[in-house]
């Protein structure tokens, strides 16, 4: 089977293409920078601007995983590319589609978990799923209007819309860069009874491909089996690294909301679910926090 990838030279493009190719498939990878086709090997690399529909027209699963970072600073023009990546870049994925007479069974488009956040960030050990309602944050926007953008793949016959809401992919750097404050007894952000939405980048590729097997569609929280509160994941983190639990402090979470809208990302915290997943047959290659930092990217 043939399948189109957009953003796939990213952190989660790059391991997918590699484990589609690796089972048998054919990856095309769309991208603006056709010099980048020696990152993933036997990949076929093709730009936006590319009409051949010879080579294109038999592609049955389009992956859409584009989207500009969210971790940068928030100015006006930052909001614009962050929503703009996620939304006009469906537009342009569609037209992609006509123009190469791709007609598509599956569409497996990313979004995040941070569809649930609110600006007010109080959440009272509150849990959420698929099924639950949409936040008021600026992400929880940004999320809902990526999710939405999608239906106008609806106008192909019988394709299944499969929307993945992501939480925070774990790499190394990252996860020590957080453990760092808790070592040094330097306050972190959060709220220690809040949950942090962590997933390993394993599992996220993981379910993708399970989902292809069997042409998911409807919305999947793809998130951590056993999720821990912020302070215990600070611990586990500091533990992991440096090699024992230390005094976990936090900074007051009025300081963190003068931050401004940004503070969204620091205060996520309902307990997000991951039992449709479990459900669907899917099975967790890291059932654990713990595990997940033994084998992190």
């Amino acid at each position: 089977m043939n399948i189109l990838i957009a953003g796939g030279t990213g952190f989660i493009g790059k391991r997918l293409s590699h484990i589609l190719i690796k089972n048998g498939y054919r990856v095309f990878i769309l991208t603006r920078n056709i010099n980048k086709k020696k990152i993933i090997k036997n990949a076929t690399f093709v730009d936006w601007e590319t009409i051949n529909p010879e080579l294109l027209s038999s592609v049955k699963v389009v992956i859409k995983l584009s989207g500009e970072n969210v971790a940068q600073l928030w100015t006006r023009s930052a909001k614009k590319r962050i929503l703009d990546s996620r939304v006009e870049i469906t537009s342009k994925l569609f037209d992609f589609c006509k123009n190469n007479e791709i007609v598509p069974n599956q569409l497996i488009n990313a979004s995040a978990v941070g569809i649930y956040g609110r600006k007010d960030a109080k959440y009272s050990n509150e849990s959420v799923d698929e099924n639950s309602k949409i936040g008021d944050s600026f992400l929880a926007d940004v999320c809902q209007k990526n999710e939405q953008s999608c239906e106008v793949f609806n106008i192909f016959d019988n394709i299944s819309i499969l929307q993945i809401r992501i939480g925070v992919v774990l790499t190394r750097k990252f996860t020590l860069l957080l453990a760092l404050p808790t070592i040094f007894s330097i306050p972190n952000p959060g709220n220690k009874n809040y949950y942090f939405p962590w997933i390993h980048l394993d599992d996220v590729v993981g379910f993708i491909y399970y989902s292809i097997e069997n042409k998911f569609d409807g919305i999947y929280n793809v998130i951590g089996k056993n999720l821990t509160n912020h302070k215990d994941f600070y611990q586990i983190l500091a533990k992991n690294y440096f090699g024992f639990f230390p005094w976990t402090l936090f900074l007051p979470i009025s300081l963190i909301k003068s931050f401004g809208d940004m503070s969204e990302m620091l205060l996520y915290g309902p307990k997000t679910s991951s039992e449709k997943i479990s459900a669907s047959g899917y099975n967790f290659q890291h059932k654990n926090l713990k595990s997940a930092l033994k084998k992190l990217p």
